[in-house]
C-alpha cells in the first residue's frame, strides 16, 4: 500500500552503507519510522530530501515490517538554520523533544505546524532564540496533554489574581496564603502577572497569535527557565541537544 504525506525529518540513523531510517514527523500519520534506501551518493534522489529539518511531501511504501520511502520531494531544508550553530542546535533540541512525546494522527498535524513555524520564525531570526524556546516547549506539551492547570489555586481552589507561585513537577498553582499554610518543599516558582500570562497565551491561544507577545529580558529569562523545567520534568529524560545548546548560549 502506497501513503502520501507531508513530514520533517526528525533524526536519521544508519542502518548501512546506503540506507537509513528515518524519524518522520507527519501531518496525518504522527510520529513514523520509515527506511530511506540508497540515499548516499551525490546522485542520490533521496539525499537531500533524508537529511534531518528536511520538510518534504513523502511516498511511502507500508509492507509488513513498516514504510519504506518510495520518493520523496524536498520542499524546505530550512538551510538558514544550518547557518547558525546556536539555531541549529535549538532546533535539534525542537526535533529531540517532538520525538519524546509520540505525536499521533490525533495531534501530529497541529504539531507539525507548530514546528514549521517556529523554525521559520528562527531561520528568519523574526524572534530570538530564547523567546522561541519556551513557547515550543510549553505549547507541544500543551499538545500533547500535558498541559498545565492554569486556572485555580491547586489548595483552595480560587483563581489566582495575586501573588502565585508554579509547581513544574505537578503541573499547577498554588497561591501564596496556600504556600504559607501548607509549605511545599520542592521546586517552585514564583510567577509574576506578566510571566504568568505569558504562559497562559502560550496555552490557550489560537495558532496565528501564538507568537504575538512581548516581555521584558526578566521575565523571558524566567519563563524559558520555568518552561525548561517543566518540559524536562514532563517529557522524561536528558536531552543531550539541550545540554548543546545551554553550553554555547552561557
Amino acid at each position: 500500500m502506497i501513503v502520501k504525506t507531508h513530514g520533517i525529518v526528525l533524526a536519521q540513523t544508519p542502518l548501512s552503507s546506503q540506507d537509513k531510517r528515518l524519524t518522520l514527523l507527519t501531518s496525518d500519520l504522527g510520529l513514523v519510522d520509515a527506511v530511506a534506501r540508497n540515499v548516499t551518493g551525490a546522485r542520490s534522489k533521496l539525499s537531500a530530501a533524508s537529511e534531518v529539518l528536511a520538510y518534504t511531501d513523502f511516498c511511502l511504501f507500508k509492507g509488513k515490517s513498516g514504510y519504506i520511502v518510495n520518493s520523496a520531494d524536498l520542499e524546505n531544508n530550512f538551510y538558514g538554520l544550518r547557518e547558525d550553530l546556536v539555531n541549529l542546535s535549538l532546533a535539534s533540541y525542537f526535533c529531540e523533544l517532538t520525538r519524546f512525546v509520540l505525536p499521533s494522527e490525533d495531534n501530529g498535524d497541529e504539531i507539525l505546524r507548530l514546528l514549521l513555524n517556529t523554525l521559520h520564525l528562527l531561520e528568519k531570526k523574526k524572534r530570538t532564540p530564547s523567546f522561541l524556546k519556551p513557547v515550543y516547549e510549553l505549547r507541544l506539551l500543551s499538545l500533547s496533554g500535558f498541559s498545565p492547570n492554569f486556572e485555580n489555586c491547586c489548595i483552595c481552589g480560587d483563581k489566582v489574581v495575586k501573588e502565585v507561585y508554579f509547581l513544574p513537577l505537578e503541573g499547577r498553582l498554588i497561591c501564596g496564603d496556600c504556600l504559607s499554610k501548607h509549605p511545599y518543599d520542592k521546586l517552585k516558582f514564583e510567577l509574576p502577572v506578566a510571566v504568568r500570562k505569558a504562559m497562559e497565551h502560550i496555552l490557550v491561544s489560537d495558532s496565528r497569535q501564538l507568537f504575538a507577545f512581548q516581555l521584558t529580558p526578566d521575565s523571558e529569562r524566567l519563563l524559558e527557565a520555568v518552561s525548561e523545567v517543566f518540559a524536562l520534568c514532563h517529557a522524561g529524560g536528558n536531552f543531550k541537544s539541550l545540554e548543546f545548546y545551554k553550553s554555547i548560549t552561557i
